[in-house]
């Protein structure tokens, strides 16, 4: 059920700046049309219309090949999130975390970009993590452990990598009017810290 314009229109209105930007920043490409014309009025209203207006751009274009390469670069050129260091060029990787009790199986996978030795440590502390907590479970336990070693050890190999890895690349893609917004390395780095599920 579509909400009306009016009501949408309220919304907008009710929202802080902060929440309306980053709602034009990493959301205005899954907007109906006429919700982006709202959007767009009540950032103009409050005066961030130019704030938003490259993040709301560049999701709506296709990003190509080399823009999003580009857009690798700038990321793997920040200091690492985690740890700080400008040592490495950051890259991505998928941690899978699995914790059983009995009949309860739960199966966490996080998105966590920054430089390669930190990332070794994420699938490190993932795949210890699962191991002794994971195979608690019946029957689901077993399983998933077997599988979050797995993708760990899979993780791994691809993090030190000398090129922006697959899921680095599938980041930018999602992030694209994120990454516009943010602007400054500050704002960058927020975005890179920031959670990501996996």
């Amino acid at each position: 059920m579509a909400v009306s314009e009016a009501a949408l229109q309220e919304n907008y209105r009710r929202l802080s700046n902060d929440r309306l930007l980053r709602l034009a920043a990493q959301d205005a490409a899954k907007l109906r049309p006429e919700a982006l014309l709202l959007l767009r009025a009540e950032l103009a209203a409050r005066g961030l219309a130019t704030l938003a207006d490259n993040a709301i751009a560049a999701q709506l274009r296709v990003v190509s090949e080399e823009e999003i390469l580009a857009y690798c670069q700038v990321l793997r050129a920040q200091p690492c999130p985690v740890c700080q260091s400008v040592a490495r060029p950051l890259n991505a990787t998928r941690t899978s975390k699995v914790m059983s009790m009995l009949v309860l199986t739960i199966w966490d996978k996080k998105l966590t970009i920054a430089c390669p030795p930190c990332l070794d440590k994420h699938n490190r502390e993932g795949s210890l993590l699962s191991g002794l907590l994971g195979w608690w479970g019946v029957p689901w336990g077993v399983l998933r452990t077997a599988q979050a070693l797995r993708a760990n050890r899979g993780m791994a190999a691809l993090n030190n990598l000398p090129y922006p890895n697959d899921l680095l690349k599938e980041f930018v893609v999602r992030n694209v009017g994120a990454i516009e917004a943010a602007g400054s390395s500050a704002g960058l780095q927020a975005l890179l810290s920031g959670p990501h599920p996996g």
